[in-house]
């Protein structure tokens, strides 16, 4: 419930013990954004994955996305996410 709180408050009742600039103001605006995306309700969580339509995981949809959203060239940028060798060798094929 304290999380439902927080998100209703405009601005966010939060506070921070130190400032946030730079690079840190820059990466809570993005969490912030991404939070007020959720939806809050009294229903069981369930897992949902966005890159997809029916909300199940694929692995197709994971790679495209992985290759579409990385600004490095994606041979390079397979081998620096975290996930065992295995799927990152299967990623790069």
């Amino acid at each position: 419930a304290y999380v439902e709180t927080v998100l209703q408050s405009i601005p966010l009742n939060i506070q921070f013990r130190r400032t946030l600039v730079g690079n840190r103001w820059d990466a809570w605006l993005h969490l912030v954004t991404r939070l007020m995306e959720v939806q809050l309700s009294q229903q069981p969580d369930k897992l949902r994955w966005k890159l997809t339509r029916t909300g199940e995981f694929t692995v197709k949809s994971m790679y495209i996305d992985v290759i579409n959203s990385s600004s490095i060239p994606s041979s390079k940028y397979v081998w620096k996410v975290k996930v065992p060798l295995k799927i990152k060798v299967f990623m790069w094929f």
